[in-house]
C-alpha cells in the first residue's frame, strides 16, 4: 500500500478521543438522530410543505442504498487496483476489505433522504446535467459528510469512514474531493431510473428492485 492510512493529527476534531464506544445500538441511534435532523431541516426550510409520496420515497431512497453500497465496492476496488491504496476504509463495520459497511443502508439511506427531501422542497436542479449540476451535487455531498462523519468523531472517537486523500484541509479524511464525480453519478443515476419508474406509475418498481438486489448480491460473490 504506497498511502498511509493512519489518521492525521492536523484535521479537526482528531483529538476528540469520543465519550461512547461504538456498539450496533449506539450507531443505529444515531443514524436515526442524523435522519430527523435532516428530515427537520427540510420541514423549517419547506415551511411545513413537503410533499411526501411513498412511493417514490421508497423507490428512490432503496435505489440510493442499492447503487451506492455496489458503488463503493466496486469504485474502492479499482482504485485500490490502480494507484495501490484504498480512497476509503470503513471504521463503522467494515465489510468488503473496508469498502463498505454492514450499516449501508443507514449511511446510504441518509444520503438518499437528503436527495429525495431536496428535491421536494428545493426542487431538482436545472442545470441542464452539465460538470456544473456534478460539481453542485458533489459539493452537497462532502458537506453531507462532513456532517455525518464529524459528529460521529466527536461522540464515538472514531471515524464512520476513512478518506485517504488529505485535500479539504482541516476538514481532511472527513471527506475528499474525489467522491465528487461518485456522488454526482449515483444521484444522476437515481434520478433518471426514478422518472422511468414514475412514468410507469411504479407498476414493476418491487420487481426492479429485486432485479437490482439480484445484481448487487451477485457482484459482492465475484
Amino acid at each position: 500500500m504506497a498511502e498511509n492510512t493512519t489518521d492525521d493529527a492536523t484535521a479537526i476534531g482528531l483529538e476528540l478521543n469520543g465519550f461512547l464506544e461504538v456498539s450496533v445500538a449506539g450507531a443505529a441511534i444515531y443514524g436515526i438522530a442524523v435522519l430527523l435532523c435532516i428530515v427537520a431541516a427540510f420541514w423549517v426550510a419547506g415551511r411545513g410543505r413537503i410533499r411526501f409520496e411513498p412511493r417514490k420515497f421508497a423507490y428512490s431512497v432503496t435505489l440510493f442504498i442499492l447503487l451506492g453500497a455496489t458503488g463503493e465496492a466496486f469504485v474502492n476496488s479499482m482504485w485500490n487496483i490502480v494507484f495501490g491504496w484504498p480512497l476509503w476504509e470503513y471504521r463503522l463495520y467494515p465489510a468488503h476489505g473496508g469498502d463498505i459497511s454492514l450499516f449501508f443502508p443507514m449511511i446510504w439511506g441518509i444520503f438518499g433522504t437528503y436527495s429525495y427531501l431536496r428535491g421536494q422542497v428545493v426542487g431538482e436542479m436545472r442545470l441542464g446535467g452539465g460538470p456544473l449540476s456534478m460539481v453542485v451535487i458533489g459539493a452537497e455531498a462532502i458537506l453531507l459528510e462532513l456532517a455525518v462523519n464529524m459528529p460521529y468523531r466527536a461522540i464515538f472517537g472514531d471515524y464512520i469512514f476513512y478518506y485517504t486523500p488529505a485535500n479539504l484541509g482541516p476538514f481532511s479524511h472527513y471527506s475528499c474531493l474525489q467522491v465528487i464525480p461518485f456522488y454526482a453519478a449515483v444521484a444522476v443515476a437515481t434520478r433518471k431510473l426514478t422518472e422511468v419508474q414514475e412514468i410507469a406509475q411504479y407498476r414493476h418498481m418491487r420487481a426492479t428492485l429485486l432485479l437490482y438486489l439480484i445484481g448487487i448480491l451477485s457482484f459482492g460473490y465475484l
